[in-house]
């Protein structure tokens, strides 16, 4: 579990990206890769060389960035104490530290010296090559810089006037967006992909396959508590949220009740002033048109009877002594605008007096318009 702890506590104790181990313990060959399947390849040309059987040896190679090549470095397992291996983190490579050299190339054929606190370690490049031809390392107790440039120059068959370029500075690993960056402190670095990662890495393919495994489920646990503390988190906001809610909610409740005495004396007069506005519109209009008709009236009319059917229907009952008269005041009446029409029936002479009926049917909004309008 500890890569799955240590992305708990990255910020106070960084992972370590890789292992370098002691360059010397190993013998190193490039081979050349004609087809996809390198790491057959790498088997194959190591079984070739070596003196023991490859499951008695910790094996790895990184390939060129073309794909054409392969470093293959292997060392037999006695080499490495079973303290040293034990003390190898199961959650980062094992890889040699020639190995973050192998970003440093010269310009042409060249040598690559690199000095640490306790060894040399030589790259011999060709021409062009994506690769160095050859790796020598040696304790700085048993070699100089010079030695070790001549030898690595004799092993790659370059000329023994071949340029050097001297090199220092610690040899570092860090994890960039899932690749593994190797180099000498200040210097080009060495690039491995993520998916190249167990290839380089000389570990058993058991123990990288097993962990693989640990890493997916590690990352499965990591994901399902990250989904877990995101949804408590966005259930305490939701609350605070509700609880806020609840909370204004009260308040606003609070004051509603202190407002309903208002609110009640506000209703009771909005309805006093809609009874009055309605009784303004649908009151009666007998008076008014009683007296538009009357206002009209010749004098020689005398009104008996009066009968206010609705606000439109006006019946008047009436006696005259002058009969031309009743035509006088219906034609006065039907030229009012208040008034939609004027009829007379009934007509009846006695003696020295005629009676009639007259019907008036009025216009209630305008009736109602010019009663609500002072007369000058």
């Amino acid at each position: 579990m500890s890569s799955f702890i240590s992305r708990w506590i990255s910020n106070a104790q960084p992972q370590t990206a890789a292992a370098l181990l002691p360059g010397n313990r190993f013998f190193v060959r490039r081979i050349n890769v004609e087809s996809a399947t390198a790491e057959e390849q790498v088997n194959l040309g190591l079984e070739a060389i070596s003196p023991f059987p490859l499951e008695q040896m910790l094996v790895g190679h990184v390939l060129s960035a073309d794909g054409t090549q392969a470093l293959a470095y292997a060392a037999h397992r006695r080499r490495f104490t079973p303290e040293e291996s034990f003390a190898w983190p199961d959650d980062c490579q094992v890889i040699p530290e020639f190995v973050a050299l192998c970003g440093i190339r010269p310009n042409g054929a060249g040598i690559i010296v690199h000095q640490g606190d306790e060894r040399l370690t030589a790259l011999a490049w060709g021409e062009g090559d994506t690769l160095p031809v050859a790796i020598v390392v040696a304790e700085i107790a048993d070699s100089d810089q010079a030695s070790i440039a001549r030898e690595a120059a004799a092993r790659a068959d370059l000329p023994a006037d071949t340029a050097v370029t001297s090199i220092s500075g610690a040899l570092l690993g860090e994890t960039i967006e899932g690749q593994l960056s190797l180099k000498a402190e200040g210097n080009a670095p060495m690039l491995i992909s993520k998916k190249a990662l167990d290839a380089a890495d000389i570990r058993d393919s058991d123990f990288l396959a097993q962990r693989r495994k640990k890493e997916s489920t590690n990352m499965l646990i990591w994901n399902a508590t990250r989904l877990g503390l995101a949804t408590l988190v966005v259930s305490f906001i939701l609350e605070l949220v509700a609880m806020g809610i609840s909370m204004r909610s009260n308040k606003l409740q609070t004051l509603n009740e202190s407002q309903q005495p208002l609110v009640a004396e506000i209703e009771a007069a909005q309805a006093i002033s809609a009874r009055i506005i309605d009784l303004g519109v649908k009151r009666p209009l007998s008076l008014e048109m009683l007296a538009l008709a009357n206002e009209h009236r010749p004098s020689t009319l005398d009104f008996q009877r009066i009968t206010c059917k609705n606000n439109t229907l006006l019946e008047v009952e009436g006696r005259t002594t002058n009969a031309g008269d009743i035509g006088i005041f219906e034609h006065a009446l039907s030229g009012l605008p208040e008034v939609a029409s004027a009829a007379s029936r009934d007509i009846r002479a006695r003696e020295s007096s005629t009676t009639f009926t007259i019907a008036i049917t009025f216009k209630p909004e305008v009736l109602r318009k010019s009663a609500a309008t002072p007369k000058q």
